[in-house]
This record gives structure tokens, sequence and C-alpha cells, in this order.
């Protein structure tokens, strides 16, 4: 098994944009460290020592890292993960004082959000350790959540007189359901890793490894397939459709456009040789 630590072909973690210093740290390292490698990005919240909380900071340069690695050819999936031991426990509440400071913070929040579910890259959460509020909403804004042996999802916003934010009231009852969705949000309850993989809040238990070394052999498995279809498919999945027609219309124009590629005519030739296919993602 390979750990992300020693694999030879990983680079060094490098700091993200940095717009301003965080209050709890004022010498302090990036609040995101972003590396890739072999086109797997991983982007990590680095906050440990508030468990990764958001702060204003973090999320604008998660929102400006996604913005960057959504342009970058090279890069085909995307890991969002959070440093020592957790993921994140949602938003810093140092930091959401009510007033134009919080409408700047759910502002970056929807961004991020936008950020996530709107890519053309499949997006794996790597999650260990606490998985709340805010951030259990940038989790289940990914394609994937993999929940290592101490990952802990909640939404305790009525616990604090909110509702859960950053569209978790959306992306969750699609996930397990409204009627657990409602426990879930209305109870604040806590679901530790193998409930939630029962659930399908979970789509992998990393039982026997870390979830980030789960994360990065689900992302070798997706290099292998052809970019221009998953982000096709990605872009198709997005919508909660109500009308087959309009479904199909969408599905016909999709699948148009990839009759078209480069890739296409690759799959092909590939099947027809007998040997796995090289796609270009043109």
């Amino acid at each position: 098994m390979t750990t992300p630590a020693n694999r030879s072909d990983s680079t060094q973690p490098t700091s993200a944009h940095q717009p301003g210093s965080d209050a709890a740290s004022p010498q302090r390292e990036s609040l995101l460290l972003s590396s890739t490698s072999n086109g797997i990005a991983t982007l990590t919240l680095n906050r440990p020592q508030r468990m990764n909380a958001l702060t204003v900071l973090l999320l604008l340069e998660l929102a400006q890292e996604l913005e960057r690695l959504e342009a970058d050819d090279t890069v085909r999936i995307i890991v969002l993960t959070g440093a020592q031991g957790n993921f994140s426990t949602g938003a810093d509440l140092k930091d959401t004082a009510p007033g134009p400071n919080g409408e700047i913070r759910l502002d970056v929040l929807h961004r991020c959000f936008t950020l996530l579910t709107e890519s053309r890259k499949p997006l794996i959460a790597a999650v260990e350790g606490n998985a709340y509020g805010a951030g259990f909403s940038l989790a289940l804004a990914c394609d994937y959540v993999i929940a290592g042996a101490t990952a802990r999802f909640c939404a305790p916003f009525t616990g604090i007189g909110l509702i859960p934010d950053t569209g978790l009231a959306y992306t969750l009852p699609l996930r397990i359901g409204m009627g657990r969705a409602k426990r879930m949000m209305y109870e604040g309850l806590v679901v530790e890793s193998t409930q939630a993989e029962q659930w399908g809040l979970a789509d992998v238990l990393a039982s026997d490894q870390s979830a980030l070394e789960c994360a990065y052999d689900l992302g070798k498995k997706l290099l292998i397939r052809a970019p221009l279809a998953l982000a096709a498919l990605r872009e198709l999945l997005a919508h909660q459709w109500t009308d087959p027609q309009a479904f199909l219309r969408e599905e016909r124009r999709l699948q148009r456009q990839l009759q078209e590629s480069e890739d296409v005519l690759e799959g092909r030739r590939a099947f027809a040789e007998r040997r796995p296919p090289r796609f270009s993602g043109r």
C-alpha cells in the first residue's frame, strides 16, 4: 500500500493564495495547502489548531484555488480533505458575527458550493474526524465522500438558532432520504463512519487505510475514464430533472458533443485493438 507521504510521484504541498493573516496565528502557514500529482490535485483545509474551522479568508483561498484548478487541463481529479485528523468543524464562530461579515461569509460559502457542484472535474471528499456544519456541507458538495474510521458527520445548526447552509438541506436528502436528513438537521444527530456508510452518507468506508489513501485509489480509477464523458455526465447529473423529455434533450445535446471528440475515436480504436484507451480529453 502506498501512502500519500511516501509516494515517489508526489509533489510537495504548496501554499495556495494568501489574501490575509489568520487571526489565530499571525505567523501562519497557508490556510489552504494545494498539491498536484499525476492529474490528481489535493486541497487541504489547514487550520488544525481550530480543527480546520472555516474563516472567510480560508474560504476565499479555497474558492480561488478551485477556480485555478478548474482552468488547469492537467488536473483531472480534485480531492478535498482536512489537516491533522479532522475535515472541518464548520464555520469558525469567532469569525461569524452577525452583520456584514456574516453576509460575506455566506457569499463565499455559496461561491465555494457553486464551484464544487458545477466543476467539470470529479471531486472526492476524504473525511477523517469531524465534518460538522459548513464543513459537512462542503464534503457533500463533492461527488464522492470517503469516510475514515474516525469520521463523524453532524449538522448542528438548529442548536445555535440557524438553518443548515451551503446547500446542505439540498444535498443531504438526495443522499440519505428526507426522513434521515430531517433527523440529522432537526436534532443535530451525529453519524459516525460505519452508520454513514450504511445510510449512504459515505460512499466508501476506509476501514484498512486512511480516507486520503482511499481517495487516491479511487482517483486513479477515474483517471483511466474519458474526461470529457465524465464532465458531461457530471453536468447532466447536476440538475434535478422533473421533465423526462427535457432530460432527454439535454442527454442528446451532450452525447452529440461527445460523438465528435477524439476520445470517442480513441475508445473505439482501443476496443478494437483490445488495449486500454489513452484518452486525451479532446
